[in-house]
């Protein structure tokens, strides 16, 4: 493993190849292209259905606003 950053610790573990879509590294510089592209929409369709949970969950339709 090659480290990249020597001079500032903060920066160890983050994206040197640009392709991470959370900032720190996580193993897709090795991905061909069509590969990166299916990971990214797969990420960027999980972030989606995690942000329409938390949006429903503070909704007043959900069921916390029964525990109110």
């Amino acid at each position: 493993m090659q480290v990249r950053v020597k001079e500032n610790n903060e920066d160890f573990g983050k994206c040197g190849c640009g392709r991470s879509p959370t900032g720190f590294c996580i193993g897709w510089h090795n991905l061909s292209e069509s590969d990166y592209q299916e990971k990214l929409s797969d990420y960027q369709f999980k972030e989606w259905q995690r942000q329409a949970q938390e949006t429903w969950n503070d909704s007043c339709t959900s069921d916390r606003a029964d525990k109110i």
